[in-house]
């Protein structure tokens, strides 16, 4: 398993479990049906396990993928807050390692 994620794969796979389908998703993150598999593909190599699986009218999640996707909600909007934090809010120490 890789030791670093792409923040967009993460997103990638958030938004294929918001809208349980390849179709909708790739139109929501301008890409194709088959590039967003790939992408999709290649974080399930990177973590071993299927997160997604067919089902009548798209995909579901696997109970694998339910916990991996809540993982990902949650490292998205760790990202988001440390991004957003003003530098002077956070202590000396962090910035000098």
């Amino acid at each position: 398993m890789h030791e670093f994620i792409e923040i967009k794969l993460i997103r990638v796979a958030i938004m294929l479990a918001d809208r349980l389908s390849y179709r909708r998703a790739a139109k929501g993150l301008n890409m194709t049906a088959t590039e967003l598999r790939e992408q999709i593909a290649t974080l399930e190599t990177q973590f071993c396990i299927h997160i997604f699986r067919p089902s009548q009218k798209g995909v579901e999640l696997t109970e694998e993928g339910k916990f991996l996707i809540q993982a990902f909600r949650e490292a998205v909007a760790l990202h988001e807050r440390t991004r957003s934090a003003p530098k002077r809010s956070i202590p000396t120490q962090v910035w000098q390692r």
